[in-house]
């Protein structure tokens, strides 16, 4: 297990504004995110995306820093590839037909980004975009990115659009108002950044918008610690010696007028579990107190940091918080970590005070025996622990897990009625929750068939079954690919497909066996 966050890549972003924009309620064109993609599908977003090895050579005039002006050429470029808005001087003599025969040329790649705009005699102007904050993805998911955030005002007879083979999925002009009034209402998921530009945009076109938009630490590098993908659920990543890919596990506060719920504190780290106070205090001062500490399921990547916050509460509240989850996970917990209430399968936790919020507990084992979900009907949350996470797939690793009663799971929570969000253990929200459990599903049951065809091949051994199977895999992941393996044979075990002999080896059962 490492620490070590993967390093973020440069991106760029443009915030783009209506030509003849109400000054006091501006208009944006907000976009939504293909739900087939894997990192932020069917979020809200600006345009934007990666930068290019090429995108340093187009020509940016009045800009004499070469790191700006390359993430203002990227910026611009994908602007133009994603919704069709050529933000370039000259570009105001093209007619609509000729600007997409330029995007042909740059999509079908027959010209580059720099070279397109010398031989159309175009070029980028600094002036034309205002730096308002360079945000770096939260160091919890392996796909991070270090993005400019570019203000500017699309030109009058350009109209943006996003075209079928985008990896956008929709867009609109909308108000800063309208689209931040979505948000609260929990119509949408967004990542901080989208959502600070459209609260800063909120407040009018004003001489200090610039300010504004700076005023946060966040727009200036700083990773966001407090993520708020919906209203009253924070997710605050914390440091874990968890399972890579990931490096952090979540934690939830999930608050509101009066109580706040604290979901699975897991860091055994003393400056991630203090990090982690000082934000429940934060939310303390404003005059609520932590009703329960919640655990999703045993492991200690989700656990460990339990005591040290009711420590840290202890002497503010009065008493210990009370901490609860199912009764399996009570009995597997060591000593010192003490439940002092079971979460029944069904039950309803209404939190006092406003917005009402009911979150229905769900009994899910398979990664974990004691395994629990939480349903908010309201808004249609789900907190899906490990059973579902923000990127890759989750290990089940017997004794404690169990691949049949993971797919029963899995099963579970795709007939959850009115799904929108899910909030897994590691990992950013995942705003397509059906087609992300679908996928789910899949994979084991491919992976299910791979591994009956390799027994019946001859392989015998989860290594060698490994060896057979896993090849998209590293070899470093090969030891828990054979657990992996190994929760497949158990179950194929008990649906008579294969048997185990005496020596260990698995072996296929005939159908007339």
């Amino acid at each position: 297990m490492t620490d070590i966050a993967p390093q973020p890549k440069d991106a760029g972003a443009v915030i783009l504004l209506g030509p003849d924009t109400d000054p006091n309620n501006p208009g944006v064109f907000l976009v939504k995110r293909s739900t087939r993609l894997g990192f932020l599908g069917g979020f809200q977003a600006f345009p934007g995306g990666q930068r290019e090895t090429n995108d340093d050579e187009a020509r940016v005039e009045n800009c004499a820093d070469p790191e700006t002006s390359a993430m203002i050429s990227c910026a611009a470029r994908e602007l133009f590839e994603e919704v069709g808005v050529l933000l370039a001087q000259g570009s105001q003599t093209l007619t609509s037909g000729q600007r997409a025969s330029l995007l042909d040329d740059l999509e079908s790649k027959r010209m580059t980004w720099s070279d397109l705009l010398t031989h159309y005699g175009l070029h980028l102007d600094a002036n034309d975009f205002t730096f308002v904050g360079r945000w770096v993805t939260p160091p919890f998911a392996p796909r991070r990115f270090d993005t400019w955030f570019f203000l500017a005002s699309c030109p009058a007879k350009q109209t943006p659009a996003v075209t079928e083979d985008s990896e956008l999925e929709s867009g609109e002009w909308i108000t800063a108002r309208a689209a931040y009034a979505k948000w609260e209402r929990s119509e949408v998921v967004t990542v901080p950044p989208v959502l600070h530009a459209l609260k800063m945009l909120a407040g009018g076109l004003t001489d200090d918008l610039v300010e504004r938009f700076h005023s946060v630490p966040q727009a200036h590098g700083q990773p966001a610690r407090r993520i708020e993908f919906r209203p009253n659920y924070i997710c605050f990543p914390v440091r874990t010696p968890t399972k890579p890919p990931a490096t952090h596990t979540n934690c939830y506060l999930i608050y509101n007028s009066n109580e706040i719920l604290v979901i699975d504190p897991g860091s055994p780290y003393e400056d991630e579990q203090q990090a982690l106070a000082d934000a429940v205090d934060d939310l303390i001062r404003e005059g609520r107190a932590v009703r329960e500490i919640i655990l999703t399921h045993v492991h200690p990547d989700h656990v460990a940091g339990v005591n040290a916050l009711n420590d840290h509460l202890q002497p503010e509240q009065g008493v210990r918080v009370p901490v609860a989850a199912h009764r399996l996970t009570a009995e597997s917990l060591p000593d010192h970590v003490r439940v002092d209430r079971f979460i029944e399968d069904g039950e309803v936790l209404e939190m006092n005070g406003q917005p009402s919020i009911k979150l229905r507990a769900l009994y899910t084992p398979g990664h974990a025996r004691g395994h629990l979900c939480f349903y908010d009907d309201r808004t249609g949350a789900l907190l899906s622990g490990d059973n579902i996470v923000g990127f890759g797939s989750v290990l089940i690793d017997p004794p404690e897990g169990n691949m049949r009663d993971y797919l029963d799971s899995l099963a579970r929570m795709r007939a959850v009625p009115g799904l929108s969000v899910l909030f897994g253990g590691h990992g950013p929200a995942i705003a397509n929750p059906y087609q992300k459990i679908d996928e789910y599903i899949t994979h084991r049951r491919q992976r299910e068939e791979l591994i009956l065809t390799a027994v019946r091949d001859g392989a015998s051994t989860p290594r060698e079954i490994v060896a057979r199977v896993y090849t998209d895999v590293s070899p470093k992941a090969h030891g828990m690919a054979e657990r992996a393996v190994l929760a497949h044979l158990e179950k194929l075990e008990a649906d008579g497909l294969v048997s185990q002999g005496s020596d260990g080896a698995y072996r296929p059962i005939q159908a007339n066996e």
